[in-house]
């Protein structure tokens, strides 16, 4: 095809025309897509910069926390290797101008020897670039190891401190999807915040090498108007890109969503198959993987129109470059072919760094879905922290206390008996405000035994849960010995996963170190609890799997796959082995039994004994 002719000047607005269909067409199509995602409340809140800006400070300063950390010096180090990489680049590209000359310019062994000199010239360059693209790599992946596990670390040590996590998911239940947020958030926070410099810094660094590099081939003019052409189309580029932040946002909540439907119907597999309820939850789960699906969509569509925009603008750089380049040949009237190259390169070199910048910039978009998301969980957080420190206050002595429970009382003399727990005109409620039962006025004694019984719903359970510290009172006083240690036995026994039998009656305690004296009292926990069953399952007690030789240690036992009677007996011997090692003249045990023994066979009357 010859450019001057019909045909040519007719191809050439063929295709613009299919361009700018294309491009109306995907806009429209977006537009479709972006009026029902404004519908919904949930994804409609922007935030202003500033807003922005606030929350993001508000987790780098979490995963940076100080000047003299070791992230900080890495992030040093990291930003002084864009400088250097962005001058080796302006150094290869007059490198390979000097190449292309010494190709055509002299004639025999000087010809040669020249061209061999800027060849190894040239090579020694791209090895230090080398060199230096390697340690940014791995600053940069080491960077954003560090920061997720600071930021993980972190919000699982705020979540699991005091009474914060039962709060946040029985009691409060504002903070949602909390593995998500401790494991994807903060490792997605934390790639696209260690990339940040990789993506503005080491581009405009990039640029300013370029231009000045361009300033000294063309003149000052030519490149201030190239910069012009180029700041135009940066920010019609800006103008016309689908708003990623909001997109992603919502493919994020919606991938979140079918996560959580799909999890619950994993954990009630049992419950769904006694109902018969596979197909319910099958068109449940298809509904919401067709919502999924359109999220998918718009993101696809938008991935795909915003790549439209990204060529187009690459083109319009590089057609700023030509003119540029030629308007300086016409100048100069004389040019050699490796002068016209070397400015090529300089111009391309600082085109494509005006494009990273351009395109890294729908990663701020994926960084503040991000940010707002880690802010957002760490403010509930802040708040439900505040509401467990207002219903817990230090007591004299260092134990924490309910300011709805007065001092402890005070043990009598040895030998005697004693109060263990009393309440005083105690109103108790659900978290719902379900009054459970009002003026409760009680003294528990230590040489008494209690059994609480009564019809489902009128507050056994919750009962325990006030006595535990799980619950307050909404009304009157509860008071607790200092002496007593609780101990929980509770009818759905929490078996740890991915332990030992040892540590699963050590629980909560870590196994640092294992005496005889430990393995004697695990054997007569066990015994006490009729949990021989568990033993010959395990393989005996010389089995890695029970534990009790620190050098063979097997935690990869599936304690789901225990009959519930054996688990509740496991769940018994945990008390044992604590009542065991427990220093009876410091410390009282108290067993806290809810339908403990409601799955054992016929010696359940035995254990109880015990």
């Amino acid at each position: 095809m010859t450019i001057g002719t019909a045909s040519g000047y007719g191809a050439i607005a063929g295709s613009i025309m299919v361009f700018l269909s294309c491009a109306t067409y995907q806009r429209w199509l977006l537009a479709q897509y972006n009026s029902r995602m404004l519908t919904d409340k949930k994804q409609v809140e922007e935030k202003v910069a500033t807003s922005f800006f606030r929350e993001f400070m508000q987790i780098a300063r979490i995963a940076l926390p100080t000047a003299w950390c070791k992230e900080f010096f890495g992030t040093l180090v990291f930003i002084l290797l864009f400088f250097v990489m962005a001058v080796f680049r302006v150094l290869t590209s007059n490198a390979n101008g000097k190449v292309l000359h010494a190709m055509t310019e002299g004639s025999g062994s000087a010809r040669l020897q020249n061209f061999t000199r800027m060849l190894l010239l040239r090579t020694a360059l791209y090895l230090l670039s080398s060199v230096c693209s390697s340690c940014v790599e791995h600053l940069r992946t080491w960077l954003i190891g560090c920061y997720r596990v600071r930021l993980s670390q972190h919000f699982q040590k705020r979540y699991y401190s005091s009474l914060t996590f039962y709060r946040a998911t029985v009691l409060d239940k504002r903070l949602e999807d909390v593995d998500s947020v401790i494991t994807t958030y903060c490792a997605e926070f934390a790639e696209h915040f260690a990339e940040l410099p990789y993506y503005f810094l080491l581009p405009l660094l990039g640029s300013a090498t370029s231009l000045f590099a361009l300033v000294q081939k063309v003149g000052g003019c030519a490149s201030a108007a190239a910069c012009g052409l180029i700041i135009t189309s940066v920010l019609l580029m800006k103008k016309l890109s689908p708003p990623f932040g909001r997109i992603y946002a919502s493919l994020l909540s919606q991938e979140d969503s079918y996560r959580r439907m799909l999890s619950n119907s994993l954990i009630n597999v049992e419950n769904i198959a006694l109902h018969k309820g596979g197909g319910h939850t099958e068109r449940k789960l298809e509904g919401r993987l067709s919502v999924l699906k359109d999220a998918l969509n718009h993101f696809a569509l938008a991935r795909g129109y915003f790549n439209l925009l990204e060529l187009a603008f690459s083109t319009s750089l590089r057609n700023i470059a030509s003119v540029i380049v030629f308007g300086d040949a016409l100048r100069r009237k004389e040019a050699s072919v490796s002068d016209i190259y070397v400015e090529l390169l300089y111009l391309r070199d600082l085109s494509k760094s005006v494009s990273d910048v351009v395109s890294n910039l729908r990663e701020i978009s994926h960084l503040s879905t991000y940010t707002l998301k880690l802010a957002d969980f760490d403010t509930t957080l802040k708040s439900i922290e505040q509401d467990v420190r207002e219903t817990v206050t230090e007591e004299e002595d260092g134990k924490l206390s309910s300011p709805a429970i007065s001092s402890p009382v005070a043990p009598s003399e040895e030998g005697s008996c004693f109060p263990l727990f009393k309440f005083s005109n105690v109103t108790l409620e659900t978290p719902a405000g379900h009054v459970l039962f009002e003026n409760l006025n009680l003294c528990m004694e230590s040489d008494q035994d209690w059994v609480i019984i009564g019809g489902n719903g009128l507050g056994k359970t919750s009962l325990l849960r006030l006595i535990s510290g799980l619950w307050s009172p909404l009304k009157g006083t509860f008071t607790m010995n200092r002496r007593v240690n609780l101990l929980f036995a509770p009818q759905q026994s929490y078996m740890v996963p991915q332990c030992t039998l040892l540590e699963q009656l050590v629980y909560p305690e870590i196994v640092k170190s294992v005496s005889e004296e430990d393995v004697e009292r695990a054997k007569e926990a066990l015994r006490l609890a009729g949990a021989g069953s568990v033993v010959e399952v395990l393989g005996g007690f010389g089995s890695a799997q029970v534990g009790f030789d620190p050098s063979n240690v097997d935690d990869t036992y599936d304690w789901a796959s225990l009959s519930g009677g054996q688990k509740q007996r496991v769940n018994m011997a945990r008390v044992f082995y604590q009542i065991l090692r427990m220093d009876r003249s410091r410390e009282v045990p108290v067993a806290l039994l809810d339908e403990a023994t409601s799955m054992m066979d016929d010696t359940e009357k035995e254990v109880m004994h015990n």
